[in-house]
């Protein structure tokens, strides 16, 4: 995961015309990105109907996010190695002063950037033009990850770091050339929506135990925790949530995962030019190299699919085999509408599940999940879970 958020930044930016590129490049180029999303937003009030400016915009705003993000991990001297999260795996420099965090800090940092990548979303959603064309250079984008007023790290520098050399396909296009396009718009929203789904997700939970636990794990200078408080959730197997309600904001986030993927190989699949393709067709040839084929796109969609009927409570978790459910099965939906204040997993082995979460119904097709995975299952797999969000 830590190179999939520098591959959703690369993914942001797109100019039309060869011979002149869009807004957008000049302000990535500079590191100015404040500048030109003001730039962009005044230009988009003269020129509404200019998909490409507000595709533009979008990229400019999520690259602003990554920007302010890696500020925030730098400020508190995150090491990004140490970590599982994907939030914290932007490699930022090393911070040889960093300011003490605590856990409600650290909570403010996930939530600024998920309302960052809502804004992007927001953006891009109002892209209207099927045509929409964005080229653009990746390598010389700049961002200021340290905070000292200077865009001086280079997304080139960055790619570099995380994949540990410089990538192969560089030799040929050095300035890691894209044509960004309508497929691109479905799959960054879709990518918005996995990555805000995930910060719901970890928002929903009170981790403060496992934070204070981990005190220097990733983050160098933690304030002690203050008395009181829970276990960890694995020293009693027990799962509280702080804000319950995010759970169901998770739920309709991954539900346009889902609904986004299928309009971004739809609009792929129809794609008759080979143009610096970000996310090819199997008739096109991908900027890095990575070949696309049918069977990989259907078994992603059809996972999907799937998952879909899950959340949206028209299929059901299989658990009947393995707990005494008396043949009812676990409906996800209701869980994440309605979540119960606490998961104990000594009480579900004891006690069962909640009667409220269980019922009668279709269950989810396990090979079809199963599926999925073997699309991963080949070199550069990584890259693979990138391009299938």
């Amino acid at each position: 995961m830590r190179f999939s958020l520098l591959a959703v930044v690369l993914t942001f930016a797109l100019p039309v015309a060869a011979a002149d590129p869009p807004l957008a490049e000049k302000y990535l180029h500079s590191g100015q990105l404040a500048v030109g999303e003001q730039a962009i937003e005044r230009e988009l009030k003269a020129h509404p109907s200019d998909d490409q400016l507000r595709f533009g915009l979008g990229l400019i705003q999520l690259v602003r996010g990554v920007e302010r993000l890696g500020q925030s991990l730098y400020e508190y001297g995150a090491k990004s190695d140490s970590s599982s999260l994907p939030f914290l795996r932007l490699p930022v420099p090393k911070n040889p002063q960093p300011n003490a965090i605590t856990y409600q800090k650290f909570r403010t940092l996930i939530d600024d950037f998920r309302r960052d990548l809502e804004k992007t979303e927001a953006t891009l959603a109002n892209i209207t033009d099927d045509r929409v064309k964005l080229p653009l250079r990746l390598a010389p984008i700049k961002l200021d990850l340290d905070g000292d007023g200077r865009p001086t790290h280079r997304f080139l520098d960055l790619m570099r770091s995380a994949w540990g050399a410089s990538p192969e396909f560089l030799k040929k296009n050095p300035e890691f050339r894209v044509g960004f396009d309508r497929g691109d718009v479905a799959w960054l929203r879709s990518y918005c929506h996995l990555t805000m789904g995930a910060a719901d997700l970890i928002l929903a939970v009170d981790f403060e135990a496992d934070f204070y636990a981990d005190r220097h794990g990733v983050f160098p200078n933690v304030k002690p925790r203050p008395a009181g408080g829970s276990k960890p959730i694995l020293e009693n197997l027990t799962i509280r949530f702080a804000e319950p309600a995010r759970l169901a904001h998770l739920r309709g986030h991954w539900l346009q995962v889902a609904k986004l993927n299928r309009e971004a190989w739809r609009f792929i699949r129809s794609e008759t030019d080979d143009d610096d393709e970000w996310l090819p067709n199997p008739k096109q040839k991908s900027v890095i190299g990575l070949p696309v084929r049918d069977e990989m796109i259907d078994r992603w969609l059809a996972f999907l699919a799937e998952l879909e009927g899950v959340l949206e409570g028209k299929k059901l978790i299989q658990i009947s085999p393995y707990l005494n459910t008396d043949g009812k099965d676990l409906d996800l939906k209701a869980v994440l509408d309605d979540p119960p204040a606490a998961i104990n997993f000594h009480k579900i082995i004891g006690l069962g599940i909640d009667a409220k979460y269980l019922r009668k119904g279709e269950c989810a097709d396990t090979n079809v999940l199963l599926g999925a995975a073997q699309i991963f299952d080949a070199p550069l797999s990584g890259m693979y879970m990138i391009y299938f969000n």
